[in-house]
């Protein structure tokens, strides 16, 4: 009887399974009718307002001939848009007083229209300040750049702070003002004004008293360290020609074992000779190395913004297809026109539902 009363487990297993797959099957299949449904519907709406403009075509048709015509009228009779870009370099922590001015400059050309004030800022005509329309800035961002400023930001942390800071951390962290180099764009309708405004316009970008002193102090500075390089230098000219005159002197005299002219320095030791020719020849080298690099450095912080790239002689194109009204109208009426019919039709049907209700 035991093994009786075993048998039927293996039968109601199966039933179960069977079951489960069923009801899976039945949920499977709902899904897709669903996801079918939707498909059918949006063919629906599709052929019907497909069905709706054919039978209205004539309508259509017109409004969008009526829009092309009247947008390339108004695209003639306005004026074009134009752009350039200037590329900067800022020194001494500059970039938000780049900014602020630049905001400033958008303020007044984009939304006051202060022609009077923009011509006064740029020493140019009023007329030409009239036809500013528009000031932008944005940091050249640069992935080697980037990496390099985490590198030399990662080593100066500790063991802790290295484990939470992550390149895409750092890099989240950055703002405009932690960068170098920017990109400076002017929008106007004049494509030729570029070049009337580029040095005032450089000028005004770092108009701040501080600055203007960080960059006479820098000057001074490294004029004075110049000086100190000049006098190193002509001492050890100096060091050099004397002990050539040893060299040559020593070379006169006849050749003893272990003989000749030592000079020491300091507390060395009698058995080494501290002069060499060629050390001091190295000494100099990096002396030169140095003034070469006063040089540089006398150039690049010369000003607060280094113009990398100036403006153009002319601007460009830089309006989009949006800004064109002979694309806009036609898009904007045949969507009008369609609310129009859609509104009337859904006034009919409300009609006709009114009636029926009574």
């Amino acid at each position: 009887m035991s093994k009786d009363s075993q048998t039927p487990q293996p039968q109601s297993e199966e039933v179960d399974l069977g079951q489960l797959f069923k009801i899976i099957g039945n949920a499977f299949d709902r899904f897709f009718k669903f996801i079918g449904s939707i498909f059918i519907g949006i063919y629906k709406v599709v052929l019907l307002l497909f069905v709706h403009i054919y039978q209205r075509f004539v309508w259509y048709a017109g409004v969008v001939v009526l829009g092309v015509v009247i947008g390339f009228f108004i695209d003639n009779s306005s004026d074009k848009l134009y752009g350039a870009n200037m590329y900067i370099e800022t020194n001494f922590n500059s970039a938000r007083q780049v900014y602020e001015n630049l905001k400033q400059f958008h303020q007044l050309a984009y939304e006051d229209k202060d022609t009077l004030e923009l011509a006064k800022r740029f020493d140019i005509s009023i007329k030409d300040a009239s036809k500013l329309k528009g000031f932008y800035i944005e940091p050249d961002l640069d992935e080697n750049n980037i990496a390099k400023m985490y590198s030399d930001f990662y080593g100066q942390l500790d063991s802790i702070s290295r484990l939470e800071m992550t390149y895409i951390r750092f890099k989240e962290s950055l703002t405009p003002y932690n960068y170098s180099i920017h990109r400076i764009g002017v929008a106007s309708t004049d494509k030729y004004i570029y070049k009337k405004i580029e040095k005032t316009f450089t000028e005004q970008l770092s108009g701040n008293p501080y600055l203007q002193e960080l960059v006479e102090v820098n000057k001074l500075n490294l004029n004075q360290k110049d000086k100190v390089l000049v006098t190193q230098l002509e001492k050890t000219d100096s060091l050099v020609a004397e002990y050539l005159k040893i060299r040559i002197s020593e070379s006169k005299k006849q050749q003893i074992p272990n003989s000749g002219t030592n000079l020491y320095m300091g507390n060395a030791e009698s058995t080494n000779l501290i002069v060499d020719e060629s050390k001091i020849i190295e000494k100099r080298l990096g002396l030169e190395n140095e003034r070469m690099q006063i040089n540089k450095a006398l150039v690049e912080e010369k000003n607060v913004v280094n113009v990398l790239a100036g403006f153009p002689k002319s601007g460009y194109d830089i309006s989009e297809w949006t800004d064109k009204k002979k694309f806009v109208l036609p898009i904007v009426l045949f969507i009008a026109t369609l609310l129009v019919f859609s509104i009337i039709g859904f006034g009919k049907f409300l009609k006709s539902q009114s009636k029926i209700l009574n």
